[in-house]
């Protein structure tokens, strides 16, 4: 292996750990821990086949391999960023909702008491 191979599994590899740090001590849920772990492997495996990405990135008609890889962490990324868009929206959703169920209760609470201070 050369020097960039064991630089790139080195960030890899810190890329894992920090995974599961965070899995661990609950602040990545179960769904996007899953998700990341994915990346963080695929990562690694990106990291030990060097050369048949550089076979990839030829049979495409792209002279330079790392362009390949930017290309395709560029992607990846413009997904997550997606996704978690989607996610956002929903949760923003699910606020709204709640924050006109929570007045709702607070008004009939406030109706309730009203009644029964005025009989």
């Amino acid at each position: 292996m050369n020097s960039v191979q064991w630089i790139t599994v080195l960030l890899a590899s810190w890329f894992f750990i920090q995974v599961v740090f965070y899995s661990v001590r609950n602040r990545l849920r179960d769904k996007q821990a899953f998700l990341w772990f994915s990346l963080s492997i695929l990562g690694l495996l990106g990291a030990f086949s060097l050369a048949p990405l550089n076979r990839l990135a030829s049979m495409l008609g792209i002279s330079y391999m790392p362009a390949l890889i930017f290309a395709i962490a560029f992607i990846v990324v413009l997904n997550v960023l997606l996704y978690q868009s989607i996610v956002l929206s929903e949760q923003g959703e699910t606020i709204k909702r709640l924050v006109q169920e929570i007045a709702l209760l607070k008004h009939e609470l406030h109706h309730t008491e009203h009644k029964g201070r005025v009989r």
